[in-house]
């Protein structure tokens, strides 16, 4: 027994030191010399997440009184008349023309007037409304069909009769049309009203004699429905 210890004894002396010292406190784990290294790298990969997808927006379209500012008349769109600016586009949804006092903003949520002036004397006037849905532009036009049944209005002391004005064919670009001119003693004007979508203006033209208003309604009634057509944008 004594030579078995003393042969462990002189083989742990003939052991480097290095070796000894390389092994003491370990233990004996095979998974802590031999770790998996793409394990190690898998753990400690950070976790990203995508950033969201874009959420498409639409464009914001064109605001009632935008619609209505596109749809004046301007010096392009009159330039065979021969007409010169009395009043310039004010904006107010307070429009009722005089004839039978049809009532054109009765719905409107944007509307608006202006004036211009002929070489001869005559007055062109428009008006633009704008409503909340098409039919309640619908709604004003026939109205305005139902209120001409008064058949004559007074205007400052003056009596106007109405009557059915010039026959137009239909007017591109117009969902609904009315024509109708008053005649006076002195002065006739005659009217077109157009509408489109949820716009709707009338264009009155008042002249010296009833050839002559009733020419240029019938020149303006497409020009007029041209502009209800214009991209506000």
């Amino acid at each position: 027994m004594r030579r078995v210890h003393a042969l462990a004894a002189a083989c742990a002396a003939a052991l480097p030191a290095t070796l000894l010292a390389g092994c003491s406190n370990r233990p004996n784990d095979l998974d802590t010399y031999y770790a998996d290294p793409t394990t190690e790298s898998a753990a400690a990969a950070p976790v990203t997440t995508p950033p969201p997808a874009p959420t498409p927006t639409t464009p914001p379209g064109p605001t009632p009184a935008e619609a209505v500012t596109a749809a004046y008349l301007t010096a392009r769109d009159l330039t065979e008349e021969n007409v010169t600016p009395v009043e310039a586009p004010t904006a107010s949804v307070a429009i009722t023309l005089p004839d039978c006092a049809i009532n054109l903003g009765a719905r409107a949520d944007a509307g608006g007037k202006t004036s211009w002036r002929y070489s001869k004397g005559s007055t062109l006037r428009q008006v633009v409304v704008h409503t909340p849905t098409e039919a309640e532009a619908t709604e004003v036009l026939d109205a305005a069909r139902a209120a001409l049944d008064c058949t004559s209005f007074t205007v400052r002391g003056t009596r106007y009769l109405i009557d059915e004005g010039p026959k137009l064919a239909t007017v591109p670009g117009a969902d609904s049309q009315l024509t109708w001119c008053a005649s006076g003693t002195a002065r006739v004007s005659c009217t077109v009203v157009l509408s489109q979508g949820r716009l709707l203006t009338a264009v009155t033209v008042e002249a010296g004699t009833a050839k002559a208003a009733r020419d240029a309604i019938t020149r303006l009634a497409p020009v007029a429905a041209e502009a209800l057509s214009r991209d506000p944008t």
